[in-house]
């Protein structure tokens, strides 16, 4: 009989297949499996940790935008030459997929255009633009909209929304 079912006897011992060689106490099958959780959840954040290693905010030349600089450094900016902006936030994964694009374009361009990010979980201006989907990023253009990209766009998409 491959497996058993449940019987008056207590159930001291669990059939398992071959791979776990026969019988295993039901603990031993606790155990092994509250470690095979551990041990993916460490890769998990050490893949996380592996993963934001190459991004500094201090050596990056996008900017952080806030409520209290949007204006100079978005809408001020705007008038001499384009600013890209992207909202995002910190939990959203398409979101954190775009920041190598981003870091790759505003060093390209970084003499024609101004790229920064705005997390909408902290700043309020996001409501002001209406977002209710991340990430959405915003070509502008003297104080004005020119073009709008929602979810995970192509570096290419990017450049050439942003050739005058």
């Amino acid at each position: 009989m491959p497996y058993r079912y449940l019987t008056a006897e207590p159930l001291a011992y669990i059939e398992a297949p071959a791979l776990f060689g026969g019988l295993m106490k039901r603990s031993s099958v606790i155990v092994i499996s509250v470690a095979l959780l551990v041990v993916l959840g460490a890769v998990i954040v050490a893949w996380s940790l592996y993963q934001n290693k190459g991004y500094d905010e201090k050596t990056s030349v996008i900017r952080t935008i806030t409520d209290d600089n949007f204006d100079k450094d978005v809408l001020q900016a705007s008038n001499k030459q384009l600013v890209l902006l992207d909202f995002y936030a910190d939990w959203c994964f398409p979101c954190r997929l775009m920041d190598p694009t981003l870091e790759e374009i505003a060093r390209e361009l970084k003499d024609r255009v101004v790229v920064g990010k705005l997390n909408t979980d902290r700043n309020l201006i996001a409501r002001r633009f209406g977002i209710t989907r991340i990430p959405a990023l915003f070509v502008i253009r003297n104080g004005e909209i020119k073009e709008s990209f929602f979810g995970v766009v192509s570096k290419d998409t990017l450049r050439n929304a942003l050739r005058e």
